[in-house]
Formats: C-alpha cells, structure tokens, sequence
C-alpha cells in the first residue's frame, strides 16, 4: 500500500495501480501510521507527500513489493504464462515494428492478454512510473534525447538515420544532401507541436541558425509523407535504411546526420513472468518454456 502510494503521488492514482477504493486506501494508511505511532503522508495539493518517515517506510516497502515479486516469479516460473501486459507505444510503432512482434508473442502465449494503446511518450512515462503501464516503445532523437525517470531501465531496439523527403517537383530534388539552410524558406510537416519528433528537428534547426517553418503538425509518417508529395511541406522523416524514392517524393540525407533510437523501458524493479516474457520477446532474448 505504501509503496503504491509513494509511486503514483496520491491517494486516488494508489487505489487506480492496487485496483481498490480510495476510501479503503486511506484506512490502510491510517492503520500504518497507527502502527508505526507516526504520520507517513500529508497532503499536497491535489495528492499527499510522504513524511520523512514515510520515505524511510516506504524504502523498505519498495523492497518487499520487490521480494514478493521476485518469489512469485520463481515460483512459477515453467508454468504457462496467464494476466495482462499493458504496452504504450508510439503510433509510428504500432505498425512495425511492434505489430509482427504481437502477433508472434500472443500465438507463443495465448492466456496472456496484450492491451496497447499509442500516445506521446511524455505521457507513458508517467504511466509507467505509476504502474499503468509495463512496457513504453519510445523514440530518443540524437538532437532532444529523452529524459528518462530515475528507476526505468532502457534497452535500445533499433536505430534509424533521419532523410528529408521532398516532392519530386522541389527545386533542391538533384541535391545529393541537404542542410537546414538550403530549407529555411519551406513548410514543413511534424509530428505534434512539443512531441520529441518536432522538438529533434526545431533544435537541431537551431544549432545552424534556421527556425523551421512547421505549417502541419501530424502524428503519423505515412500522412507527413502524403503532404510532401502533395507539394505542401518537406518532412523529416526516419528509417533504417534510406527509403526508395518513387510515387512523387524523394528522399535526401540530412548534411548534419540526426538518428532516432527505438527503446524500450520498464520499470526496474521486479516484473511478473508475463512482462519479463513480453520484454525477452521484444529483445530477442526469451527462452523456450520447459516442457
């Protein structure tokens, strides 16, 4: 109960992670103070903030919540994997690579039901942090890196190389590569104003003096792509390798090379089988069930 508390910040977001009632939230931490002879929250603003004994109690919940985790994961480890694993992705993700890595998980694992949704990453790493979540599929652009909770771990999936694309009718379709100068005067087409894809290429922009022209703002590459070919902007648009020019638009390197990283963050504590299971899978790295 503490440890829920000292994760999400308040009394509400503890009973949302423990799946219980706030009131029944607000005895139990009565009962502890009562326990310990001391008070271990008091509120602040909209939540409540742990006293200093509160942080000590809390240091040692953490690591029961840990243990038990840990024990129950042993326990049962062989056994099939059954409960649920709630993944935030991006929604340039949710396509590829993520699509093929579910459908592989969920036929190796079919009592183990995947929920995902797609959002910033801003915001899954607050439901990370507060349990909601188990895994977050994010982008960490070169030119704005992500900033990460103390407690997350991270491992990198993929890295891809950032091209312009411009319509096949742009005046700069033969150059070989490309500066943010040569496009100062363009319209340009990002992912949501504030989101790591626009604040990569506003910064990196910066550092060579342009102020990029972002005329439309859309989450989704596919749609960045259709605007360049429309003539309507130039996007920035990341791949592994450079994409195939043809269908109206081509596709340049930047002269000062930007990359996107795929990562994958979890909590650092102890995670039930399923969500080891989930993150082995996605990482290539899980094991054949024993027999």
């Amino acid at each position: 109960m503490l440890d829920a508390v000292a994760r999400t910040g308040s009394v509400r977001g503890a009973a949302a992670l423990l799946h219980m009632t706030g009131p029944a939230v607000s005895q139990q931490l009565r009962r502890i103070e009562a326990e310990a002879g001391t008070r271990v929250v008091i509120p602040d603003g909209r939540g409540v903030r742990l006293t200093s004994e509160g942080r000590v109690l809390a240091g040692y919940a953490g690591q029961v919540a840990d243990l038990m985790a840990k024990a129950e994961s042993d326990l049962h480890r062989g056994e099939e994997l059954v409960g649920r694993v709630c993944v935030g992705a991006l929604a340039s993700l949710l396509r590829a690579p993520l699509t093929d890595a579910l459908a592989a998980f969920q036929a190796r694992h079919p009592r183990v039901e995947l929920r995902v949704e797609d959002g910033e990453t801003v915001r899954h790493i607050e439901l990370l942090a507060d349990g909601r979540l188990d895994v977050v599929l994010a982008e960490s652009w070169s030119a704005a890196q992500l900033s990460l909770p103390a407690n997350a771990t991270v491992r990198t999936l993929s890295r891809e190389t950032a091209w312009i694309a411009l319509s096949e009718q742009h005046p700069l379709r033969d150059r070989k590569q490309l500066g943010y100068p040569d496009l100062a005067s363009d319209r340009w087409a990002t992912c949501a104003k504030g989101a790591d894809g626009h604040r990569a290429l506003v910064q990196a922009a910066r550092t060579v003096g342009v102020e990029v022209q972002v005329r439309y703002f859309v989450a989704d590459y596919s749609t960045q792509i259709a605007l360049v070919r429309a003539g309507l902007a130039v996007a920035c648009i990341p791949s592994a390798e450079q994409p195939e020019d043809g269908n109206g638009v081509v596709f340049r390197p930047l002269a000062t090379q930007m990359h996107r990283d795929i990562q994958l963050l979890a909590d650092g504590r102890a995670a039930p089988r399923r969500v080891e299971a989930f993150i082995d899978h996605l990482t290539g790295t899980e094991q054949e069930s024993p027999a």
